[in-house]
C-alpha cells in the first residue's frame, strides 16, 4: 500500500522528465563545466591549462576596470527595465481598452520590432542616429540644434534603442496581465464608490503585479547580457561585461578570464530576479515566487 502510494506521488513528475533533462543537458551541465573552467589557468600558447588556480578570480575582484564594467552593465539594465515599463504599462492597458481595427493596428505595431531582426533594427537606429541623420535633419530644422549631433556612443542612444527593441514584450506581457483582471472586481470597485483612478491603482496595478514582474525580468535579463547592441551603438566606449566576454574569449583566448565574467552576468542576473521579485511581492503582500 505504501509503495503504491509512493508510485501515486511521483507519477505527476512524469511530464516534467523531458523538460528536466533538457534543462539538465542544455543549462546546468554547460554552467558546471563553465565553473569548473574558471579554476583553470591561463596559458599563453594554449587556451587553458586545467591546473586549479584561482588567478582569474583575483584579476577581476583587483582591478576597479571590471567594477566599472559590473557598474555600467547594471545601469543599462536598470535604466532599459524602468523606461520599458513605464511606457509599456500606458500602452499595454490602452491596448486592452480598444476593439476592432484600432486594436489590431496597434498589436501590429507592437510586433513590428519582435519581427524584425535585432541586427536590422539596430543598424535602423545606427542610421537615425548619425550625425547630420534624420533625427539631425529634424532637429536642426526647427531650429533646437545646430551642428552635428552627437548621439552614437552615449549611454541615453543605448537605453533609447534597447527600450525599443524590448518594450513589445512588456507590451505584450503586461496586456495578457490586464485582460486577466475580471472584470467582477472592476464592477466591484465601482459600485463600492472608486473613479476611475482609484479602480486602476488599487485594483488593476496590484493585480497585474505578476506580469510586471515577469515582461521586468524578462527585459533586465535581455538587456544586460545584450552584446550586439552595445557594440553597434556604442563602439567600445560603453564597456559592458557581454563585450569584455566576447573578447576575452575570440581576441585573446582567455577562456578561464571569460568564464568568470560569464558567471558574473548569470549572478547579477540571477540575484536581480530574485531582489525585483521580492520587492515586488512585499509592495503587493503576494506570495513569494508568486509569478503568475
Amino acid at each position: 500500500m505504501r509503495r503504491h502510494r509512493r508510485l501515486a506521488r511521483y507519477s505527476g513528475l512524469v511530464p516534467l522528465v523531458p523538460a528536466l533533462l533538457v534543462l539538465i543537458v542544455f543549462f546546468v551541465l554547460p554552467m558546471l563545466e563553465l565553473a569548473r573552467m574558471s579554476f583553470f589557468e591561463h596559458s599563453r600558447t594554449q587556451v587553458y591549462v586545467p591546473r586549479a588556480t584561482a588567478a582569474s578570480y583575483r584579476q577581476f575582484f583587483a582591478d576597479p576596470y571590471y567594477g566599472r564594467m559590473v557598474w555600467m552593465s547594471l545601469k543599462v539594465g536598470f535604466f532599459t527595465t524602468a523606461v520599458a515599463l513605464i511606457c509599456g504599462y500606458p500602452m499595454a492597458y490602452y491596448l486592452t481598452t480598444t476593439r476592432g481595427w484600432e486594436r489590431t493596428l496597434l498589436s501590429g505595431a507592437c510586433l513590428l520590432p519582435v519581427f524584425v531582426t535585432i541586427l536590422v533594427g539596430t543598424l535602423g537606429w545606427y542610421i537615425i542616429l548619425l550625425p547630420y541623420g534624420l533625427i539631425q535633419e529634424l532637429l536642426s530644422l526647427v531650429g533646437l540644434i545646430q551642428g552635428p549631433l552627437a548621439a552614437l556612443n552615449t549611454f541615453p542612444a543605448l537605453v533609447t534603442v534597447m527600450v525599443y527593441l524590448y518594450l513589445p514584450y512588456v507590451v505584450l506581457i503586461v496586456a495578457a496581465s490586464i485582460q486577466g483582471v475580471g472584470a467582477d472586481k472592476v464592477n466591484a470597485a465601482r459600485v463600492l464608490g472608486a473613479t476611475s483612478w482609484g479602480v486602476f491603482r488599487r485594483v488593476i496595478i496590484p493585480l497585474t503585479v505578476p506580469g510586471i514582474t515577469s515582461s521586468a525580468i524578462l527585459v533586465f535579463a535581455l538587456s544586460i547580457s545584450s552584446y550586439l547592441v552595445p557594440v553597434l551603438i556604442t563602439g567600445q566606449r560603453l564597456r559592458v561585461l557581454p563585450m569584455a566576454i566576447f573578447s576575452y574569449t575570440t581576441d585573446l583566448l582567455n577562456w578561464p578570464f571569460a568564464s568568470v565574467l560569464a558567471l558574473v552576468l548569470l549572478s547579477i542576473v540571477v540575484i536581480g530576479t530574485y531582489a525585483f521579485t521580492a520587492v515586488m511581492n512585499r509592495l503587493t503582500a503576494r506570495g513569494k515566487w508568486d509569478l503568475v
